[in-house]
């Protein structure tokens, strides 16, 4: 009879105990919220050093413990052209990635920071400008919404460049050069007569030492922390994006599981997410210039103005044409979007 009434007593207390956490949201916010993070990076390199892990530890620092999240490398949770589908089913939470991956279904895929064509924007503060504040990045929210994506905003992943075996010297030299490039890049060099092709990072260096590649392009620190100046004796600018851009992004559905305080703590971090990149690539890119290449024997040599003229009229100003006169049936927002940019790139001098 005394257990039966100690045991009576003990399910009274943890019905009370479950009550008040209920009635309580302070108590009920204590329950741990587990995230992943899918990199489009591997370990030890810039992005995982100096943002994502950064990023991690300032969010659970300033939840308290109450949103964790765990890191996981390059494919090793989903491939990078599997990571919107696995966001949209909430199997990873959260990831660093690029609309172009998924152009083919998202139209704004086509005018989002990771997809500008050659010298749009040339300082990071113009690229802060075009998309956080012109409204590039309000649009490309609104359509991955519809993807069930929670855009967390574009961050710089340093400036484009490319590099080669042999020297680069004008839009000439391009004519039958083998390249690993991506999106608009690849578009840009094809249509000066290069021949390029998409490889994952880690394959260049083999491509081009046997012969494959004549080279490859993409974020500088690449070159540097694939060893690429090891085959690519010539490094070509100028930079062709500034910067480059990739994206964060989150599941709506885990995003819309968070309380109100954890949103705007996510939303905080990815701020200094995006400052702590573009800081990194910014400084360390410099220390490449002045202090690596001596070291390496690597040569720069930079396109012409008149060369740069020859890409923003043959190239890029006709190639936002044609991505709104096709992608603009699809979504309306690709239109406003290549106005934004055209009228930015007036207010500038780059174009009449």
């Amino acid at each position: 009879m005394k257990n039966r009434k100690m045991l009576v007593l003990g399910m009274i207390a943890v019905l009370l105990l479950g009550l008040l956490a209920v009635g309580n949201p302070s108590v009920a916010a204590e329950k741990e919220i587990k995230w992943k993070f899918q990199s489009h990076h591997t370990p030890g390199s810039l992005a995982v050093e100096k943002a994502i892990k950064p990023f991690i530890e300032r969010v659970e620092k300033m939840s308290g413990g109450r949103l964790k999240i765990s890191l996981h490398y390059a494919g090793e949770l989903v491939d990078y052209a599997e990571v919107d589908a696995a966001l949209q089913g909430n199997m990873i939470q959260i990831a660093n990635t690029s609309s172009l991956f998924f152009r083919g279904a998202m139209p704004m895929g086509w005018v989002s920071a990771p997809n500008m064509p050659p010298f749009i924007t040339r300082t990071n503060d113009e690229f802060n400008e075009l998309f956080h504040h012109r409204g590039i990045d309000t649009l490309v929210g609104e359509a991955l919404a519809d993807r069930g994506i929670k855009f967390l905003g574009s961050h710089s992943v340093g400036n484009t460049y490319f590099w080669s075996k042999k020297p680069i010297k004008s839009l000439e030299d391009l004519k039958g050069f083998k390249v690993r490039f991506f999106g608009s890049m690849s578009d840009f060099v094809e249509h000066f007569g290069a021949s390029p092709v998409m490889l994952p990072h880690p394959e260049t260096y083999m491509a081009i030492a046997t012969g494959t590649l004549d080279g490859s392009g993409t974020a500088w620190w690449l070159y540097r922390d694939l060893k690429l100046y090891e085959v690519c004796p010539y490094f070509i600018g100028p930079a062709l994006q500034v910067p480059q851009g990739m994206e964060l992004w989150a599941s709506k559905a885990a995003w819309d599981a968070l309380p109100e305080d954890l949103q705007m703590i996510v939303e905080t971090a990815a701020q200094a997410f995006n400052t702590d990149y573009m800081d990194a690539v910014t400084m360390e890119e410099r220390e490449m210039f002045n202090k690596s290449f001596k070291e390496w024997g690597t040569t720069y040599i930079e396109f012409s103005d008149e060369d740069v003229k020859r890409i923003v009229t043959e190239f890029s100003l006709p190639y936002l044409d044609k991505v709104a006169a096709e992608q603009g049936p699809k979504d309306a927002r690709v239109v406003k979007a290549v106005e934004i940019i055209k009228q930015f790139m007036k207010d500038y001098g780059y174009i009449e």
